[in-house]
This record gives C-alpha cells, sequence and structure tokens, in this order.
C-alpha cells in the first residue's frame, strides 16, 4: 500500500505463419491489477540485456523506410517523398534493493530522398539518482539534454512562413521528494528548463527564431488521500514561471499559477484511471497582452473488457509557448483514444486516434487536427521485432485564414534489442 500511494502521488505530476505457431497462455502476473497489453511481461519475447554487477544495461537500434503523402502539410502545391528512418537507445539502470541510479540516451533521425532540407536529427542524453530515506520517503534528481525540432508541418511553424524543420536545444533539470504519513502522501518538485531555437534560412533569408528562445520554472506542490488501496482523492498546486532571453522579446514573460482536484482510481481492475480538474491563469509582462485563463485538466482512464485488449483514453488542456513573433501562447486541448490487442502472444495490433486543438486570442485563430494511426508489431524473438504504421492527419477544422489539409504516412521498422 506504501508504494501504491506514492505512485499516486507521482502521478499528480507529470497456422501458415512462422508465429502462428506460439501458444498464447495467460500467466497470474498478466492479469494483475494495473497490468495493460503494453506493459505484460513476455519471458519468452523481452530482451534480457545485459548484466553489469548491480546494473542493467539495455539498448536497441531501429531503422526502416516510409512514405508521406504531403511532407509540407498543405492544402495546395502538394508536395509527396518517401525517407528512411533511424533510431538508437542505450540505458544502464541499478537493480539495488534501495536507492536507484541510472542514465540513458537515444537518438532519431530522418532522411528524405529528394528533400534534403527536411532531414532532421533528434537525440537526448541524461541521467537519475534517487535516495530512499525509507521505505516511504525518497528524493529523485535527474538531468536531461535534448536535440529536437519543430515540425514542417507544425501549426506554429507553418504559420510564422518556415518551410523546414526548426531544430532547437533544451537542457532540463528536476528534482522531487515524495513522502506518506499513514493514509496521506505528499510530493514536492521543481523542474527547470531552458528552449534555444536555431534561426533557420528560408530562401537566402534569415528567420530570427532564436529570439524566441526562453526558460521555464516550475514549482508543484501535491497531496493525496488513500481511501482504500488503490482509490486516492488528489490535489496539486502549480506554478511557472517564463522568461525569454531576448529583451525584444521581454513582454512576453509570463507568470502562471493552477490548482487541481481529482482522483486517481482502480474502480474493479477492469475499469482504472486518473483525473484532475482545476483552473489555470496566466500573466503577461507586457501591458498589451491580456491574461489568459482557463480550464486546466489532464487525465486517462484504461479499460480492459478482455485478457487481451486494452483500450486507453486521454485527455489534456494546457498552455504553450508559440514560435511566431505576433504569439505568444495558446490553449492546448488533447484527447485521444488508443486500443492495443494481443493477437497472438508476440504479435500486437494497435489503432489510436487524437485530436489536437489550439485556440488563439491574438490574432483570433482556431486549428484542430485529427490524427489516425494503426499498425502491428511483430515480436520475432527476444532481440528482433518488425513494425509497420499507417497514419492519417487532416486539419478538420480552422479559422483565421488557416488552410485544411490531409497527409498520410506508411512505415516498416526493424528492431535490433540486447
Amino acid at each position: 500500500m506504501g508504494m501504491g500511494l506514492k505512485r499516486g502521488a507521482v502521478a499528480l505530476l507529470l497456422g501458415g505463419l512462422p508465429w502462428a505457431t506460439q501458444a498464447q497462455t495467460i500467466a497470474p502476473q498478466d492479469t494483475a491489477r494495473g497490468v495493460t497489453v503494453t506493459s505484460r511481461p513476455r519471458p519468452d519475447f523481452d530482451p534480457l540485456g545485459v548484466r553489469l554487477g548491480n546494473f542493467r544495461l539495455d539498448g536497441a537500434v531501429e531503422a526502416g523506410g516510409g512514405f508521406d503523402s504531403n511532407v509540407y502539410g498543405r492544402h495546395s502545391n502538394v508536395k509527396s517523398n518517401g525517407y528512411a528512418t533511424e533510431a538508437g537507445s542505450l540505458s544502464i539502470n541499478s537493480d539495488w534493493t534501495q536507492h536507484a541510479l541510472g542514465a540513458s540516451a537515444s537518438t532519431q533521425s530522418r532522411q528524405y530522398l529528394s528533400r534534403s532540407s527536411l532531414d532532421w536529427t533528434d537525440y537526448n542524453v541524461g541521467g537519475f539518482g534517487r535516495y530512499d530515506f525509507s521505505a516511504d520517503t525518497n528524493v529523485e534528481a535527474r538531468y536531461r539534454h535534448y536535440r529536437e525540432h519543430l515540425d514542417v508541418y507544425n501549426f506554429d511553424v507553418q504559420t510564422a512562413g518556415i518551410v523546414q524543420p526548426v531544430p532547437y536545444d533544451s537542457d532540463e533539470l528536476s528534482v522531487t521528494g515524495t513522502t506518506r504519513f499513514n493514509r496521506f502522501g505528499l510530493l514536492a518538485t521543481g523542474v527547470y528548463r531552458t528552449y534555444r531555437f536555431e534561426d533557420v534560412n528560408i530562401g537566402g533569408v534569415r528567420t530570427k527564431v532564436s529570439q524566441q528562445s526562453f526558460n521555464s520554472a516550475i514549482g508543484a506542490i501535491g497531496g493525496s488521500y488513500a481511501v482504500a488501496d488503490g482509490r486516492y482523492v488528489t490535489a496539486i498546486m502549480r506554478f511557472q514561471d517564463i522568461s525569454y532571453t531576448n529583451s525584444v522579446s521581454s513582454g512576453r514573460d509570463s507568470f502562471t499559477y493552477e490548482a487541481l482536484l481529482g482522483f486517481q482510481y482502480d474502480f474493479d481492475g477492469v475499469w482504472q484511471g486518473r483525473l484532475a480538474v482545476g483552473w489555470r491563469h496566466r500573466d503577461y509582462r507586457g501591458p498589451n497582452l491580456k491574461p489568459l485563463q482557463g480550464l486546466a485538466a489532464e487525465g486517462s482512464l484504461i479499460w480492459q473488457p478482455t485478457q487481451l485488449t486494452s483500450v486507453t483514453f486521454n485527455v489534456a488542456r494546457t498552455i504553450e509557448e508559440s514560435i511566431r513573433l505576433n504569439v505568444v501562447s495558446y490553449t492546448r486541448t488533447t484527447g485521444g483514444v488508443r486500443l492495443d490487442h494481443e493477437l497472438l502472444r508476440n504479435v500486437i495490433l494497435m489503432a489510436d486516434a487524437r485530436l489536437d486543438n489550439r485556440v488563439y486570442q491574438n490574432p483570433n485563430q482556431t486549428a484542430t487536427d485529427l490524427i489516425l494511426t494503426a499498425g502491428p508489431r511483430w515480436l520475432i524473438n527476444r532481440n528482433l521485432s518488425l513494425s509497420a504504421s499507417y497514419s492519417y492527419a487532416q486539419r478538420v477544422q480552422t479559422s483565421g485564414g488557416i488552410q485544411e489539409y490531409g497527409r498520410h504516412v506508411m512505415e516498416l521498422r526493424l528492431r535490433v534489442a540486447i
């Protein structure tokens, strides 16, 4: 019950075919509460990793190719192209009974066959350490450096007139402490993250995206009360300070506070979920910028109608920063449902539907994207797996002169893991 309560607090923040011969048996641990199709252990197919004393090393490389029917996400003058994609990951983590230490790195890249200006490479590297004062109290610190990008079909990138990915670097440092007093769980966390955008050249003209670089500092205090094992009432307060690094953009600096009440609940082993709803308010330093406020929400609900099927519903409502010169922030509401089905022990089917709505107050613009994704994953053995996916994206609703578009993406990948 102690570890379950701590997890409750942490959740506040943040036949003819070769595989047909595999028997599909259900072990007791496969049907334990909280175990879904994607988190279920598969001893015959899960990579073993490499034991290094009291540490375990895990790694994987992945490569494949795909086709994008609308690489720029346009309504007219549509361009399609094929691409190659690669990914890799490496992690090492302790398996101590007390305290924890680990580090990891991952990378992903894409190269288009005839449009090299759209190529990108992302990576991240970092580590963490956790000190356990007792079974109920610990403090954990994490650091990670990111090299990422905004896609060319990203709404903000499009409306800024940029026709290539926008790269940026980011450093994130967080410290979190949790404890428990009988039925009460407490959590305190601080997160500091930097965002450094790179300028991009479009037709020989330099677009100064770097002016939109900023720092974000978040502090949060949360609590939970255990009504019963697996059932908690939760509350959290968050504060965020955003400061821009360029004096030209200093008027975009903001301070946000939000308060949410909710629950984390295991209803009957078939339904389980968490939901937090509250209010968020953001003030800006610039006198001409109106405060941005409204409903704050975050949550997910998992339904397991059978032992072989998991359905996950999720929703979030946030305020995010824009890279456009004439827009500071926007309200983003996302929601979706994902279905995972274990067709065979080593064949997993996935289907996902998501809506992404963005609302800007100045200028008054809205955009809603629908993204549908489906595909199988075949676990060939402990070290090899093959996955395929098809994704369809449609901008189903717009205003303020924004154009709608449709986009099809197909992809095939082979993964090798240790």
